[in-house]
């Protein structure tokens, strides 16, 4: 992986998924506004981009092949303002087109109260709160979080 660049990541995991270059395209067509002319068609290794590309090139592959979960930990860390806004209208556009539940571990809850439909709690591996009513996740987090 350390000497592959984005685009040879992609091709390899395509032949692993049985996709056709066709189908890559129209996947990595998805995170044309995210990549933004960062990673694809350039001659850097993975192992020289930013952490914010390569936490970009990760959460391509994650969702390559169709996949029913993915979990995807702190996804917003080491992305500048703008890819935080192009990452999750890409998780909300993803979550409606396709059957995908994503399972997201963040610190953010500013994020993800605008892209969850639930969220729970864990304290020491134990659930805290497990809250499912939209409107009210984010006072209850607040209230949690300083009370």
């Amino acid at each position: 992986l350390a000497y592959l660049t984005p685009d040879e990541y992609f091709q390899t995991l395509r032949k692993i998924y049985g996709m056709s270059e066709a189908d890559l395209e129209v996947h990595l067509g998805k995170f044309t506004e995210l990549f933004n002319d960062e990673i694809r068609g350039k001659k850097k290794y993975i192992r020289d981009l930013s952490k914010g590309n390569l936490k970009k090139v990760g959460i391509a592959a994650a969702l390559m092949g169709n996949p029913e979960v993915v979990f995807l930990d702190e996804p917003f860390e080491n992305l500048d303002p703008s890819s935080q806004i192009r990452l999750k209208k890409l998780i909300l556009k993803e979550k409606e087109d396709s059957r995908t539940t994503f399972l997201i571990s963040s610190h953010d809850l500013n994020h993800v109260t605008e892209i969850c439909d639930r969220i729970v709690l864990l304290e020491k591996g134990k659930i805290i709160r497990d809250l499912q009513e939209k409107e009210a996740m984010m006072s209850e987090l607040e209230a949690y979080f300083t009370g």
